[in-house]
């Protein structure tokens, strides 16, 4: 699951810097934003389709892809349990924030 968070992960920047690009430059290089629409369907197409449709819903309303540091989510702050980083790092558990719902980047240093 980790491999997937972080394809979603670069997911998420590209289209970050595909929606800051067209407010920016709107549609002065064409060939570069070509490019960064061939990289995520790229990317999209590496990804269940499962996965594909919670990050969709969620990137409707912000990020869906977001760190924890130190046992807690950086989207909405609030403490994942010790228990649930062990699952969530052994893969038992989905890599899923049990409050906020958004995916979530473990942090290595508890690893």
């Amino acid at each position: 699951m980790r491999d997937a968070v972080l394809t979603m992960l670069k997911l998420q920047e590209l289209e970050l810097i595909r929606e800051e690009s067209r407010i920016v430059h709107r549609d002065k290089h064409q060939v570069k934003l070509n490019r960064l629409d061939d990289s995520i369907k790229e990317l999209r197409a590496k990804l269940p389709e499962q996965y594909l449709k919670r990050f969709d819903g969620l990137r409707r309303s912000g990020m869906a892809v977001v760190r924890e540091f130190g046992g807690v989510c950086q989207s909405c702050r609030m403490v994942i349990t010790i228990g649930d980083l062990n699952r969530m790092r052994k893969d038992e558990m989905q890599h899923i924030c049990p409050n906020c719902g958004r995916f979530l980047l473990l942090s290595s240093s508890s690893d």
